[in-house]
Order: C-alpha cells, then sequence, then structure tokens
C-alpha cells in the first residue's frame, strides 16, 4: 500500500505549511481526534502550535496503519470546520 515510516502527499504542502511546522504541530498537539477518514485507514486530526513561540494554530491530518506509518495529507492553519475541537 505505502511504505513504511513518514511520508508527505503533494497535498500536504498545497497551503504553504513547512514540514517542521507541521510536525511541530503533530508532537506537541492540544488536540487529537480521530476522523472519518481515507480508505478505511486510522485517520487523525490534529490540532496545535507550528512553534512554541506563536498563537496560530494548524490543523494536520494523517493516515495511520500499522506499524507506525504516517502519511501527512492536510496541513493548513487552522480553519472553522475544525476549531469547536
Amino acid at each position: 500500500m505505502f511504505g513504511t515510516g513518514l511520508e508527505w502527499t503533494d497535498s500536504a504542502a498545497r497551503h504553504g505549511i513547512l514540514r517542521a511546522d507541521a510536525l511541530y504541530a503533530i508532537s506537541h498537539h492540544e488536540v487529537s481526534a480521530e476522523i472519518e477518514g481515507r480508505d478505511g485507514l486510522r485517520t487523525v486530526l490534529y490540532i496545535g502550535h507550528p512553534h512554541g513561540q506563536t498563537d496560530r494554530y494548524l490543523e494536520v491530518i494523517v493516515a495511520l496503519w500499522e506499524p507506525r506509518n504516517m502519511q501527512v495529507f492536510h496541513a493548513m492553519e487552522l480553519t472553522d470546520k475544525w476549531r469547536y475541537y
């Protein structure tokens, strides 16, 4: 299906979010929620800051599968769609 480890799709870069910022938001998230997702894979929304010195939030959505594989396919500034979290 996919390779192993961490993958980035072209759509993850569509909104100009740097990979380092998306990874920071994932690893330091304030909210994570499993959402309806991608082709039967476990899909998780992460909401977090892109770095420690900002009030901005990012929404980052990833597909997860065993063992410890992650595909980041969405990263952008937090939108109203997910703000209620």
